[in-house]
């Protein structure tokens, strides 16, 4: 019987951060780097994206993270951030 698809740490991805721009974008952007140091995940910034009427924005971001509860801290971080409307 196949095992369900495990990840293997360390794992880099490309993760897309959708906010709604109730702050200002740099603020924002700012916040989410400042978890991603606090969490010692390594990051590298790769697009932004607005949407077409301006209210939100598209962050993609480069991570690598090295175990399981790093990653669980860093979406337990993005959680707390109330301008995040989804994470991938």
């Amino acid at each position: 019987m196949p095992q369900k698809d495990k990840i293997i740490f360390p794992v880099s991805y490309e993760l897309k951060v959708i906010l709604e721009l109730s702050r200002p974008k740099n603020e924002l952007r700012n916040e989410l780097e400042s978890l991603f140091s606090r969490h010692s995940i390594p990051f590298t910034f790769l697009s932004e994206k607005p949407s077409s009427k301006g209210n939100y924005t598209s962050l993609r971001y480069k991570v690598t993270l090295i175990d399981e509860p790093q990653m669980k801290a860093l979406y337990a971080g993005l959680e707390g951030i109330k301008e995040i409307k989804f994470a991938v």
